[in-house]
């Protein structure tokens, strides 16, 4: 970014033109008890060549995932991201674009949207996607609220404990000053038992969300699920992880009314912790109900085939009691990432992530449980991620040893399940090695 000098002539030039005489006239409002009245304690300044050598010695001393292996997941995951996704999201014409909603929409913009969209409808096997939301979370509360208006019914929403915890903090922040009640069903054996789920929901039911696979990485029978939810009239909305679609059944062959996903994992760096991509679809009759932007192809007037917005459900764009949300931001760039990831992968491409995820966190659940100081928690078939529970009060120093070693070994589930104090969630994705994994496992050891 480029730096433009404030001189002195320019600070009188701007001062006159306002009618200031000086600085300290201009900030005069300002009480002298909140003024510094003293320079920055700032060190002596630093030439180009000293302050560049300066700052990277700072850097090194950071340590990130891109440098160390990290087995950290939780909605947010070190998979490989191809070259070609960062030289296509950072020309020009796509990195300075910003987030366009309106006529200034380019046509290059609107197809990379368009062609997101057909991605995530094949990926999901859902009739209709999006252009995007916020994040995993935002996309989905909108979920339930979309459930909230297409059914009529407000009285109770269920969700699974197995769903990120934030997730289903969000979704009690929006629905705290509503009538609607929020259910949660426990997770005991790290997944929902269909049994409780059905005595949940009852005739006003709006909805029942549930995670696939679930925080913990366990798999739900979602497909008994989605029967028990429709044969009581509610909506059924799936979280799903997308690079699990490689090789598990989509929320559409399942049953599945609504499908949202955090989309980080689709060739989007994880940034510390954001901004991210939310992902959502839905079937066709809700199509109308559904927040966000939706592209659609057409044609010109000289026949050309072109794409526009369609069905702006925004209330900048419509009625306010018409509108469906105030989401008033796509995230355009990771959604572009996200659909050159896709393309670039293709079926095989994605199946072959998800084997390696799936092969990879087994043999390291099996290396880890080996050693004698681990146990698994929870019986259920799990895909990329497994909870283990470290013995005999060993986990402060297990995680220093890992800090020590340069190691990130998972994250603990303490924060959101206080049952779970003395467990770890551990992540295994494709870019883990067979000698990071036994490292881990001696590290435990």
């Amino acid at each position: 970014m480029p730096y433009f000098p404030n001189t002195i002539d320019d600070q009188r030039e701007m001062l006159a033109t306002i009618g200031a005489k000086s600085l300290d006239e201009l900030f005069s409002m300002v009480p002298g008890e909140l003024r510094l009245n003293r320079d920055l304690c700032l060190p002596p300044a630093l030439g180009e060549m000293e302050l560049t050598a300066h700052i990277v010695e700072l850097a090194g001393k950071n340590v990130s995932a891109a440098c160390v292996p990290c087995f950290l997941g939780g909605g947010c995951y070190d998979h490989f991201i191809p070259a070609v996704v960062d030289v296509i999201a950072s020309r020009s014409e796509f990195y300075t674009a910003y987030t366009p909603y309106q006529a200034e929409a380019s046509q290059g913009t609107l197809q990379a949207m368009f062609e997101y969209q057909t991605l995530i409808a094949e990926l999901t096997g859902m009739d209709f996607s999006n252009a995007s939301m916020y994040d995993g979370g935002s996309a989905a509360v909108e979920a339930v609220l979309m459930a909230l208006h297409v059914g009529k019914r407000t009285g109770r929403v269920v969700v699974a404990q197995s769903v990120h915890p934030e997730y289903r903090q969000t979704l009690k922040t929006y629905l705290a000053n509503t009538d609607t009640e929020l259910l949660a069903v426990g997770a005991k054996d790290g997944s929902v038992a269909p049994a409780e789920v059905e005595a949940s929901v009852t005739d006003q039911t709006a909805c029942v969300l549930v995670q696939h696979p679930n925080f913990f990485g366990c798999l739900e029978e979602v497909e008994a699920l989605a029967e028990i939810t429709h044969k009581k009239g509610a909506m059924f909305i799936v979280v799903f992880d997308p690079i699990s679609l490689g090789l598990l059944k989509r929320p559409g062959d399942y049953g599945a009314d609504i499908a949202v996903a955090e989309g980080q994992s689709l060739g989007n760096p994880m940034a510390y912790g954001g901004p991210y991509l939310g992902i959502m679809a839905c079937r066709e009759p809700f199509l109308r109900r559904m927040p966000g932007r939706l592209v659609g192809q057409t044609a010109d007037r000289r026949g050309r085939r072109c794409w526009t917005l369609t069905l702006q459900t925004r209330e900048q764009h419509i009625r306010r009691e018409k509108a469906t949300s105030n989401i008033c931001t796509n995230q355009g760039l990771f959604a572009l990432r996200a659909a050159v990831y896709l393309s670039l992968m293709g079926p095989q491409g994605m199946r072959k992530v998800a084997e390696l995820c799936l092969q990879k966190s087994h043999y390291a659940l099996e290396r880890l449980t080996a050693c004698g100081k681990l146990e698994k928690v929870f019986e259920r078939p799990t895909f990329k991620e497994f909870v283990v529970r470290v013995k005999d009060g060993r986990m402060e120093k297990v995680l220093a040893a890992a800090a020590k070693q340069y190691l990130f070994p998972g994250v603990q589930l303490g924060k959101w399940y206080p049952e779970l104090a003395d467990c770890l969630l551990i992540a295994v994705t494709e870019k883990r090695t067979k000698a990071e994994i036994d490292r881990l496992a001696d590290i435990f050891g």
